[in-house]
């Protein structure tokens, strides 16, 4: 087979190529890379010749006569998030989907990828190759991080809500792990890999075309927001905040926030569109169920300390504990309940057998495990079911669950290097086991 993976950026290169290495070295596929941005597209001509596009300006060169390959209303529904998070007009996303779609459309002619996988998938350029993939029964795999420290995620039809167990109950996904053969990852080395970062010059040459290009957000709108400068004070700020000192009360519910402007909460969100209303739904839930004295405690994430500002909420509401750098650990292992819209941390909270309130979608929104809130009329009788604590058959239940993703959706790993080339091997198994079974359904898709 021949692999093409869309490197959404910089820091998943490692991961990309030692997988690709992997693939080539123990399953006999080969690789190609494909990226469209400047910086992280030279880091990736660096480190691999099977980089595409050869030229990122090539995206502005022949259309092959194909003017527009999506609407103005299609596209819209595609950037949805990305334009919430970046900004920027209509009309530019329009032109960068498109311009985009028609080198991918070009790539896929030229090149014959057999399977894509993507990070993610639910930017904009994810969402073009996978409509494109659709149209052409190319199968994809979708990856994200794990909700395990050291895990990754891959699945074919997506990640987080969009994963095939989001689809499944809870019999199922007992059924269909008990069908998948241990996973021999691990045995296999990694082949050896010089990762090489771009130098000094390199990054400011990028950065000096940057500023010059008076119509740089223009033709990649998603990069508004992404100031190098702003990051590292951003980071400097982090770095100031204290942590958190606080006697723990014997008994309390732990709200923790997610980033206030992920996809979790942006589009995987049905009863609660914000933070913010997500804690404010809950605390009154709480507070009508469990009485005005009892302690919550809330923290938020630190991917959005120095970003974004709860003052006003910790204002309104004086009867909450509040942290801003504590130990998670600690207040999940403490916690008498812990009420989430569908983060890590809420399956974190289910490993360790926490009654734990969802009020997201996601592929653990399943009542054998977790007190899922499908109405906001439903909140107050979870709550008190969750004050009740786990049973022994839900405790059960939580074990073969847990088991489950582990045989289905967990990879051991991270993106992070050097550590990821260690867990290569694993990715590229369950990578190559993935497509095994796409190729197995191909021919119905087609018929």
């Amino acid at each position: 087979m021949k692999l093409a993976f869309f490197v959404l950026a910089d820091l998943f290169v490692p991961l990309m190529l030692s997988t690709g290495a992997c693939l080539k070295k123990h399953h006999g596929h080969t690789a190609c890379y494909l990226n469209f941005l400047p910086s992280d597209h030279k880091l990736l001509s660096k480190n691999t010749d099977q980089y595409f596009p050869k030229h990122l300006a090539s995206l502005d060169g022949c259309k092959d006569g194909v003017e527009i390959m999506f609407s103005e209303s299609e596209v819209e529904g595609m950037v949805n998030f990305m334009q919430l998070k970046h900004g920027g007009s209509l009309q530019e996303w329009h032109a960068r989907v498109n311009a985009v779609a028609r080198y991918v459309h070009r790539f896929m002619q030229a090149e014959q990828p057999d399977a894509f996988v993507l990070w993610n998938g639910q930017d904009h350029i994810g969402q073009v190759i996978s409509v494109l993939c659709r149209a052409k029964n190319i199968p994809v795999v979708y990856m994200e991080n794990g909700y395990f420290s050291n895990t990754l995620q891959a699945d074919p039809q997506g990640v987080n809500a969009a994963a095939s167990l989001a689809q499944l109950n809870y019999e199922e996904i007992m059924s269909l792990a008990q069908a998948v053969p241990t996973s021999a990852a691990g045995h296999d080395s990694a082949p050896e890999f010089a990762f090489q970062p771009l130098s000094r010059s390199e990054s400011a040459l990028i950065a000096l075309a940057h500023r010059t290009n008076k119509n740089y957000y223009s033709t990649y709108p998603e990069q508004r927001g992404t100031s190098r400068l702003k990051s590292w004070r951003i980071k400097r700020y982090r770095n100031t905040i204290p942590n958190d000192a606080a006697q723990l009360p014997e008994h309390f519910a732990f709200v923790p926030f997610q980033v206030h402007d992920d996809t979790q909460v942006l589009l995987n969100s049905r009863l609660v569109h914000s933070v913010e209303e997500f804690f404010k739904t809950v605390h009154a839930a709480i507070r009508r169920t469990c009485g005005p004295d009892y302690p919550i405690i809330v923290k938020e994430h630190p991917e959005d300390l120095g970003r974004y500002d709860y003052e006003p909420l910790r204002k309104q509401f004086p009867d909450v504990i509040w942290f801003r750098k504590f130990d998670i650990e600690t207040l999940l292992d403490r916690a008498d309940m812990v009420c989430v819209i569908n983060s890590s941390v809420g399956l974190q909270a289910v490993r360790r057998k926490k009654p734990t309130v969802v009020l997201g979608e996601s592929f653990y929104s399943k009542p054998e495990i977790a007190f899922v809130v499908k109405h906001l009329d439903e909140l107050d009788t979870m709550v008190a079911k969750a004050a009740q604590g786990v049973d022994a058959q839900m405790a059960e239940h939580i074990d073969q669950f847990i088991d489950a993703l582990n045989q289905t959706l967990f990879v051991k790993g991270t993106w992070k290097h050097p550590a990821c080339v260690q867990a290569a091997p694993a990715v590229a198994l369950r990578l190559t086991e993935l497509f095994g079974k796409s190729e197995q359904k191909l021919p119905s898709l087609a018929a």
